[in-house]
């Protein structure tokens, strides 16, 4: 029998009792910990933070704000579980699961699909058809080693790669978010999902950000000598940069040397920085408003942060994460909590971007809102700097026949529906 006692599992399912239930059988079968989410936002949140795949995931199909067919289809993307165990009151919903599995390539085993109530017996059978051996190197494959990281750092491995923003109003090209790539000399490319999660905590997030920041600053400098002046440029800082009043000086005056204006450049924070209050990193994140820096919230779901919270830093803008972004057109709930949340911001003075766009009926929806920028396939893959003119030269009619379509019809009151 597999020994469970080193793994992680999840189960995410929106009722509490049936969530207790599965979570209690989990740990029955030997999971040693068993983390816990009541949809598909909640469930990916937890998972960005952990910041490595756990070995499994127990999902259910029907849940308010994203149902596990679409929460299945992030976790293979992204690659946060090793194995999937589905679980649905309804037969052809398990079928549809299914279906969702046949295609692609990535690494997420499916283990088998249940019908609800689940019983120890069940998962005790479906867990039986687990590869132990593919799944702990999956489960591992995240973590670079430390001396890998250092000599990467030392050899210039570490690159900024660049994913436009456009203005939604025009279909201009208004901004870059950056974000970090490792050209590995063996395996080639590789995204910054697939190796930063790991580096919070470590001695190395502070050096890699600041290598990427000097990189990108400098790039915007030579992009601005010719001609493109109203680009602005959105850089993440880690909770261990902000932490750091040096290292915040340093970016500050690095922008200065290079005699680039501080609205051009927007410093990002993620939601746990805020929701976690740390005085030092507050008052830093206020000192770059002070020096006339744009701040951005990055990745927000609303989750991990209260409108109070927000409140307490002098924020610009406020990036809507691509979990509530995607298909928002196409599900009413999901498209509640987006109106909610640009409403908000507005409110308290923020413009609003929206990521992982993919769909013209979301940049429509988007747009309808008065949502100011937005990102994602739709408008650009991540680029490297040497592309982006050519990007430009090849995409400026088509983004501005996307900014001109009519706006979506107004929903019935019916669809507002309930989140």
């Amino acid at each position: 029998m597999a020994d469970w006692d080193n793994c992680t599992a999840m189960v995410v399912e929106d009722s509490p009792v049936q969530r207790d239930h599965m979570a209690s059988l989990l740990r029955q079968a030997g999971f040693g910990k068993v983390l816990q989410a009541c949809d598909g936002i909640d469930a990916l949140r937890q998972l960005d933070a952990r910041g490595l795949p756990v070995e499994l995931v127990l999902t259910d199909l029907d849940m308010p704000g994203m149902d596990g067919i679409e929460l299945i289809r992030h976790l293979r993307e992204l690659e946060l579980a090793a194995m999937l165990v589905v679980a649905s009151a309804r037969e052809s919903r398990l079928r549809e699961a299914s279906a969702s599995m046949e295609h692609g390539t990535a690494r997420l085993a499916m283990l088998g699909t249940v019908l609800k109530p689940l019983h120890f017996d069940m998962l005790s059978e479906i867990l039986q058809h687990a590869d132990m051996g593919s799944m702990r190197e999956f489960a591992s494959s995240e973590l670079p080693a430390q001396d890998e990281v250092a000599a990467a750092l030392a050899a210039g491995q570490f690159l900024p790669y660049y994913e436009p923003r456009v203005e939604l109003a025009s279909g201009m090209l208004r901004g870059l978010d950056v974000s970090p790539c490792w050209l590995h000399p063996r395996r080639g490319l590789i995204r910054a999902a697939r190796f930063l999660p790991a580096l919070h905590g470590t001695e190395w997030i502070v050096p890699l950000t600041a290598a990427i920041a000097d990189q990108a600053l400098r790039q915007l400098r030579a992009w601005q000598d010719i001609g493109l002046l109203s680009l602005t440029m959105s850089i993440r800082l880690p909770a261990e940069t902000l932490a750091d009043r040096a290292q915040v000086d340093e970016l500050s005056a690095l922008s200065r040397q290079l005699g680039l204006a501080p609205h051009c450049i927007i410093w990002e924070c993620a939601e746990p920085v805020l929701a976690g209050g740390a005085p030092l990193s507050i008052a830093n994140l206020a000192h770059l408003s002070v020096r006339g820096f744009g701040l951005g919230l990055c990745g927000y779901r609303a989750g991990h942060t209260t409108q109070q919270q927000l409140a307490r830093c002098p924020l610009t803008e406020l990036r809507i994460d691509r979990v509530i972004v995607h298909e928002a057109s196409r599900h009413p709930p999901r498209k509640v909590l987006m109106e909610q949340t640009i409403a908000a911001a507005h409110q308290m003075g923020m413009a609003v971007v929206a990521e992982g766009v993919e769909l013209e009926a979301d940049l429509a929806l988007l747009r309808s809102l008065g949502c100011e920028l937005a990102q994602g396939v739709l408008v650009a893959a991540p680029m490297p700097g040497s592309a982006l003119a050519g990007w430009i030269k090849g995409n400026r009619r088509r983004l501005k026949d996307m900014a001109s379509a009519p706006k979506p019809p107004a929903s019935a009151p019916s669809e507002a529906g309930s989140t």
